[in-house]
């Protein structure tokens, strides 16, 4: 089961072009997968996307693929994407979930939490979701607070998968 095509590349995986099938890897996130998040870091272009993209494809995992960058430092408009990729992926179902709005009041880890438990709790066993150049988002010390509080509402059956850019040693 994959996503429907998304009309932003922001929310759609890569395309594969004659990627090379990698069973040993595959196995590696078979094993992975056991625990709730699964983080991948190496060198830019190691092939971190294409070896999750084509790990999708080749089990046919339903998946929720995001494209992170620097705008996602806001969690507004983090938030807003999220929202969009997961109607993608749910379509009505998906249009349910909360809308954050950057009101003072609001507290993030608190919104964060729910709307992820409201997430996982729409997708499908078995789902991916992929957190693509995640080191592209500068978050404050509340945001990536807010953030590790929502991955605790991760159930079983459900997976994150973070692809961050390692920078070689100079």
């Amino acid at each position: 089961m994959a996503a429907r095509p998304s009309a932003l590349a922001k929310l759609t995986r890569p395309r594969l072009y004659d990627a090379l099938p990698r069973p040993r890897l595959f196995e590696r996130l078979d094993a992975a997968r056991e625990r709730p998040v699964v983080w991948i870091s190496a060198p830019p272009g190691s092939g971190k996307s294409t070896l999750v993209a084509s790990y999708t494809e080749a089990r046919g995992l339903p998946y929720l693929w995001y494209q992170v960058d620097v705008g996602d430092g806001d969690p507004a408009t983090f938030m807003h994407y999220m929202r969009q990729a997961a109607q993608a992926l749910l379509g009505k179902r998906g249009g349910t979930l909360p809308v954050f709005t950057s009101e003072p009041e609001q507290d993030l880890a608190r919104f964060a939490r729910s709307f992820c438990r409201d997430l996982f709790a729409a997708l499908p066993h078995g789902t991916l979701i992929v957190l693509d150049n995640f080191q592209e988002a500068r978050s404050s010390a509340d945001q990536r607070s807010a953030f590790a509080a929502a991955l605790e509402e991760i159930p079983e059956g459900i997976n994150v998968v973070v692809l961050s850019r390692t920078d070689p040693p100079q």
